[in-house]
């Protein structure tokens, strides 16, 4: 199967140069954030997680790839022309589009350090509470360093099983429930579902009669026995 040519928003998007008058970059801001995040998420919808190893999903990985770069260039130079968006300023869309650009850029780790010290200080100086995308980047990046996770955001899989899902190392799960629960995120375990049935996993019942994505063989008992008739 041949993954068809890149959408021309993207061909676009990709061609598209870098601005050079500050207050012109600043003034389209939340347009050029919009922009990015639509070159990102118009490719990552077209995974596939029930094949991920097949030749197109593997050039379609190619082309998320370019786009994550290319984002992650532009981002930097919009952030040291006009700073960290502000809901006040630019709406709550290009703060949202923002962090959704700062977590896909993984190969800039020092880059997503210094944009999660920004969120924090925007909350701070605009008397907003943090919310989940600052967990999220938090967990993130804590990951990728190898230390203990705050918000228990990030699943990890064991070996090449994908739905083998387990938490990233973090602390006290009851610290980690309250932090979570500040945030207005959901516990870890309905959580970790979500992420399950995201990713077309099965997923563990939450009760006797719930059997999502693994209904139980007919004519079975529950200990696997064929039953009589």
């Amino acid at each position: 199967m041949r993954l068809p040519c890149l959408p021309s928003l993207l061909a676009a998007f990709l061609a598209l140069p870098l601005p050079v008058v500050a207050d012109e970059a600043c003034s389209r801001y939340a347009d050029d954030l919009a922009v990015m995040k639509s070159a990102d998420q118009a490719l990552r919808k077209r995974i596939d997680y029930l094949d991920p190893e097949s030749r197109a999903q593997q050039k379609l990985m190619q082309h998320i790839q370019l786009v994550e770069r290319v984002n992650t260039e532009r981002l930097k130079d919009q952030v040291r022309r006009c700073g960290w968006p502000s809901k006040a300023m630019h709406g709550e869309a290009a703060v949202g589009d923002a962090w959704l650009l700062v977590q896909q850029a993984e190969r800039e780790p020092a880059f997503q350090k210094r944009m999660l010290a920004l969120i924090e200080q925007a909350a701070s100086e605009s008397g907003d509470t943090l919310d989940r995308a600052f967990a999220y980047l938090d967990d993130r990046i804590a990951v990728a360093e190898k230390r203990l996770q705050r918000y228990g955001t990030q699943l990890v899989s064991a070996g090449e099983d994908r739905c083998a899902l387990a938490f990233a190392p973090f602390d006290s799960r009851e610290q980690v429930e309250a932090r979570r629960a500040q945030l207005n995120l959901p516990p870890l375990d309905i959580y970790r579902r979500m992420v399950l049935e995201m990713q077309h996993c099965p997923v563990p019942p939450t009760r006797a009669d719930d059997h999502h994505y693994a209904p139980p063989a007919r004519g079975k008992d529950r200990q696997g026995a064929i039953t009589r008739k």
